[in-house]
Order: C-alpha cells, then structure tokens, then sequence
C-alpha cells in the first residue's frame, strides 16, 4: 500500500479523532449505497494536503437503516465502525515527500447486506518538514559549571503525531537520538576529564538518575554548541537548530568541597580569605556575580547534579531575593537550594551555612531542610533587637573550640531563630533590647549531628559582620571543617 494508518480505534494503524455519529437514512432503494462526501481532491504539488486529513461519509439503505462501515485502504482488508467522520493520520512512505492514499468504505444495513461497490476517494499528500528548537532563554548563560542544562521543542505542522526522532549532537560529535517526550536535558560531562573532550551522561527532566546511553563530542574548559534536530515519519529532517555558545567549565579533581557564594564581589573575597586561611581547597558555585546573572535556570535538576559531586559545602548567602527568569519565582537562596540540600543531605552531604533572616521571612520551603523551625520576632511595635560592638555571638558547646565573634559595627534588626527539635543550639548572641524587645530566643545558630559529629550548621547571621576579634572567623572554620567534617 502507498500508505497506512495509525489506529487509536481500529486495527487498520489509523489515528481518530471521532467526531460525529449518526444512522444513515431509511428509504425504498434497495442493497446499501455509500457516499463520501468528497467526490475528488483534485490537488497537486505544493496544494498538496498535509497527511492529517479529514474525511466524512454517509449511507442509504432502500429497505432499512445503515447499521455501520467498513473502511479500507486497499480494498482488500477492512474495518468495521459506526462512525460518519473522521480525522485520519496517513503515513507517507519513507524517503518520499508525496503519496496518493486510496480510501475507500462500503456501509452495511440492518439486515447486514454490505454495499458491493464501496465508495472510492483518491487522497493526495504530501509532506511536511518538522521542526526543532533550543529555547536559549533557558539554556546556559555564557558559563556551564559540571552540568549544562536545555530546553527545547520539535512540532510537525503535519501533526506531532507524525514525529519519529529528535537527535542532538554537542560539536562535532556524533548525533544521539534523545527522548522527545522530555523537553528539559541535561549533559554531565566526565568528571576525571579535565581537558578536551569528554563524554557526557545524559539525564531527563528533573531525574538524577542518568539514561542509559551517552552523548560525546562535549569539551571541556573550551566554548561549545549543542545542536538539534527532528525526523518525521516519512524521514525528513528538520533544519538544525544550534544552542547559544557556552564555556564549560569542569570540576576540578580531587576537590570534595563546593563553596557556594550568594554576596557581590567585595563580600566574596571576605569569604574567600576565610576558606583559604584554612587551606581548603573548593570550587566555587557564583551567585552573586553581577546581581545572579548566574543564577541557574533549573535548580532542579543542574545545581542537584553539581552538589551530588561533592561531600561539603560552605554557602554564604544573603537576604535578598533573587529572580528566576524562567519561573519568575523571586525568593532567597536558602529557598531555592532547601531541596537541594535536603538531597545532599540525605547522600551523606555536610554543609556550614551563613545567612541573615528578616522579620518577614517565609519559612515554608526552609523548615526541616535546615536545622531551624521559627524565626524569632518581638511583639511590641518600633522594638528591635541589636548586638553592639562591646557584645558578641557566643558558642554554647565548647568556648575553647569556638570563639566568641564580635560584630564590625553595630547590628541593627537582629532576628535570632529556634532551632529544630532534631538540633542542638550552637551560638547565641548578647542581645541588646531596644524598646523593649521581647523576643523568646536569642539563639543565632544551630547545628546537626551524624554519629556524634557535627554534619550540618547553619548560622541566621551573615558572618562577614562578625570580623572585630581577628582570626575568630577563621578558627571557627577551621575547627568546623578540620575536626567535624
């Protein structure tokens, strides 16, 4: 046959959409007649029809009522239906961009005689090109650190029914045929290669798990393309479509600590002075260069993939909300990452964090994340809670351990937290209570433990503020990450 249909209701590969149903009309003729409403389509070239065409029919009995039809792309084989109209689905053959689709159907009556010269209807097709594109505002900014995250799209204007494949390739590698009901990919480049190219694993949606093949041709510490493109089922081949240029930048070997960075430049470096007094070596995770213009697309699932390749992390991350310019969502970075730590977390993960909370914080996405349940807040309006310079945060488990840290200037607008029922409150600050603050809790950091040891912490006061006793950050730290983690 020139073609066939693909079949929802019948067995014949046919696509339907039913419409309409209804009995053919009763009069005085005889065996059933049929009819289809199309007595030709007289097109040709380019005034072609798509291959998603509708087509109706109708019956008339002499003697009863037409009871059904049976319709049939050869004349030979047929099946049977109750229905008058239809949207059919043709295929083209392979490798060709036009085809003439016999049609037939024949009714049968109520008595179950079936008209002996079933109506005939040439339909003339051609096909379509898909298409297929990258969504570059969701793509990759100008840097892909470990993982590189795409959305994209592949329509037929002959239905997307009639799509077969969607193919990327990344550069000059070969072209991988990828699962076109996920539009969101991501590549996660091999993590040992620190140069040139590298094979990548590739993961769907929001999994973490890895699909069961690969793609190659990515390179690594060098700028990169990613290319796609879609296949019909008559074999054509959309136009290429080719992702914006990024640079990829990998995870450096042997480095099992991320420090994630939230602040502008100069507060970056503060922290950065901190890390490297103590040796540790990281890499860094930059959110708060140029006001988040590296602000992920997908949290989920790219920095998921970033964080899975490490097992510490130090996160410095400030109050104000950051916009994701896919979801629109404008929120702080603890909000955004609660699930990816919480995952890191449950892999074995340990982290520090330092944030500032606000009297308005929304703890809705945090709580039982990070080791805090409630903000605390005073109920007496225009009162504030501060920490003056002769004042400091003190530790409440080990004071030779952990020193005491005394602010750079006065704090204003201080909002200390209750820790979770799981944590152990680790630092309280010397509050000063203007106008009669009257705040339940003073505590300013908390702390998990796993097998005795500290795993997670989490301060609600920005530690770069706390510098008037030198070295004091540093030693906390240091202690932190050299005997706990």
């Amino acid at each position: 046959m020139p073609g066939k249909l693909k079949s929802i209701l019948w067995g014949l590969s046919a696509v339907l959409l039913i419409a309409g149903c209804r009995k053919g009309e009763i009069d005085r003729n005889g065996l059933p007649d049929t009819f289809i409403s199309y007595e030709a389509i007289n097109l040709s070239g380019q005034n072609r029809l798509n291959s998603s065409v509708r087509l109706t029919w109708y019956g008339t009995d002499g003697d009863g009522y037409i009871s059904g039809y049976e319709l049939s792309l050869d004349n030979q084989n047929w099946e049977y239906t109750t229905t008058q109209d239809s949207v059919f689905l043709f295929d083209i053959p392979p490798g060709q961009d036009s085809a003439d689709i016999s049609f037939f159907v024949r009714a049968i009556d109520n008595d179950g005689n079936i008209d002996p010269s079933p109506a005939f209807l040439k339909v003339p097709l051609i096909n379509t090109p898909p298409d297929a594109a990258f969504l570059d505002d969701r793509g990759p900014s100008d840097t892909a650190f470990i993982a590189a995250t795409f959305f994209w799209q592949a329509s037929d204007p002959d239905g997307d029914n009639t799509l077969k494949a969607v193919e990327m390739k990344i550069n000059e590698g070969d072209w991988v045929e990828i699962d076109r009901s996920q539009n969101l990919i991501t590549f996660l480049a091999d993590t040992s290669i620190q140069n040139g190219e590298a094979s990548a694993e590739i993961y769907y949606g929001q999994s973490t798990a890895a699909a069961p093949y690969n793609i190659n041709g990515l390179k690594v510490n060098d700028t990169n393309r990613v290319y796609i493109r879609s296949i019909d089922i008559a074999d054509a081949i959309s136009d290429v479509d080719t992702s914006e240029v990024f640079y990829f930048r990998p995870k450096t070997s042997g480095v099992n600590m991320l420090w994630v960075s939230g602040h502008n430049a100069g507060i970056k470096n503060q922290y950065k002075g901190y890390l490297q007094s103590n040796n540790l070596n990281y890499d860094l995770l930059n959110f708060g260069y140029a006001q988040g213009a590296n602000l992920p697309k997908y949290f989920d699932p790219t920095v998921q993939l970033i964080f899975k390749q490490y097992q510490q992390a130090f996160l410095n991350l400030p109050s104000t909300n950051f916009r994701n310019s896919v979801t629109g969502d404008e929120k702080p970075l603890i909000d955004y990452l609660a699930p990816v730590i919480q995952r890191f977390t449950d892999n074995g993960g340990k982290y520090f964090l330092t944030t500032q909370l606000t009297s308005t914080q929304d703890l809705s996405e945090s709580r039982s994340v990070y080791p805090i349940d409630d903000i605390v807040v005073s109920t007496v309006p225009g009162s504030q809670a501060r920490i003056t310079t002769d004042s400091a945060l003190v530790n409440l488990v080990d004071t030779t351990l952990y020193p005491e840290l005394a602010p750079t200037n006065v704090e204003f607008g201080v909002v200390p937290m209750v820790a979770s029922a799981d944590a152990q409150n680790f630092y309280y600050a010397q509050i000063t209570r203007f106008r009669g603050w009257n705040g339940s809790s003073q505590v300013v950091a908390a702390v998990r433990r796993r097998n005795s040891k500290i795993s997670q912490v989490f301060f609600c006061m920005e530690l770069h503020r706390f510098e008037r006793n030198a070295g004091a950050i540093e030693q906390l730290i240091g202690e932190i990450f050299d005997n706990e983690f």
